[in-house]
């Protein structure tokens, strides 16, 4: 059924009245992640946004004039470029940051028409294509945040990988301090991921407050929770229902898929199937996995899965 102009216009405005609110969010944390990790975090948030206003501006001269104000205004890729600096690492060399985002703008946004008509997660697409494309010649590992507080913003970069792999890491945090872990920022982290709970609550505010996809966030929170009580249950990790949501990356991969909620499924059981999909492939990529990174694939996966279960759930139901 074809939207009315008036509420396609509604849902446009709260579409830009959410990303408004996202970057708010995310100036304040980059500043914290700033102080924990390095100049080198700061400066790639500012290479990653500086090359979305080159995409925009070069997008931009492209269009015909009376695709101008249209474009400007409603269609371009803003959260690409200000959600990718969560998932970098530092080691990853800045020089890199401007072409891994070109291709995957290119890629995700541009072969499908537009922004709003994609089919991937720009941000979660970038991110496959950093790990896969330069793993072998940077080091994408998780990074020790510096000692003293707030010490980051007189020095360049942390610099310093963790000595052993995340998920060890976390499984060492007792439940009683998981909470304090998740807003301290003093464990080895991606330097955007050191604040878990923040991330976490942003994913909540913009899914609930902006009505962007609540049963997907939902299935999605719940899922992650029952299969890591189900790894712990079964001693494949010893680990709370609250460890992955609070601790890694699945916060942040949360926070992008509602920021870029045109991706997920619409109709109420495609959410809680998505959701639920997203959440199993998730722990399988976090259970006893060397790779920090590892649960963006989960997420790209299950946007390939669900639609793919969707027809032949269609078909059985049909027969």
């Amino acid at each position: 059924m074809k939207e009315s102009p008036g509420k396609a216009e509604n849902t446009m405005s709260r579409f830009s009245k959410a990303d408004f609110w996202l970057y708010l969010f995310l100036l304040p944390l980059y500043f914290a992640v700033w102080g924990k990790f390095g100049q080198k975090f700061a400066a790639g948030a500012v290479i990653s946004m500086a090359t979305g206003v080159f995409c925009w501006f070069v997008a931009l001269v492209l269009c015909s004039p009376p695709e101008n104000k249209e474009f400007s205004e409603k269609t371009f890729a803003w959260p690409l470029f200000a959600l990718f600096p969560l998932f970098c690492p530092l080691g990853l060399p800045l020089w890199l940051i401007p072409f891994i985002l070109i291709i995957s703008y290119l890629v995700a946004i541009t072969c499908f028409g537009g922004y709003g008509r994609h089919f991937f997660n720009p941000v979660a697409l970038a991110v496959v294509f950093m790990v896969c494309g330069y793993s072998n010649t940077a080091s994408l590992s998780a990074t020790r945040p510096l000692p003293p507080a707030n010490s980051g913003y007189k020095t360049w970069s942390a610099g310093m990988p963790a000595a052993k792999p995340l998920w060890r890491i976390y499984e060492s945090v007792s439940s009683a301090r998981l909470v304090e872990a998740s807003v301290s920022g003093a464990l080895p982290a991606i330097p955007g991921h050191a604040f878990g709970l923040p991330l976490l609550l942003a994913s909540f505010c913009m899914s609930f407050v902006f009505a962007h996809r609540r049963l997907w966030w939902l299935a999605a929170v719940a899922g992650t929770a029952l299969f890591a009580f189900v790894c712990s249950k079964y001693s494949v990790m010893v680990i709370s229902p609250a460890h992955p949501l609070l601790l890694g990356i699945v916060p942040g991969l949360l926070l992008i898929a509602i920021a870029d909620f045109s991706t997920l499924p619409e109709s109420p059981l495609e959410q809680l199937l998505g959701g639920l999909i997203f959440a199993a492939l998730a722990l399988l990529f976090i259970v006893k996995s060397d790779n920090a990174l590892g649960p963006v694939f989960a997420f790209l996966l299950a946007q390939v899965l669900l639609p793919l279960l969707t027809d032949l759930t269609k078909k059985w139901s049909r027969k």
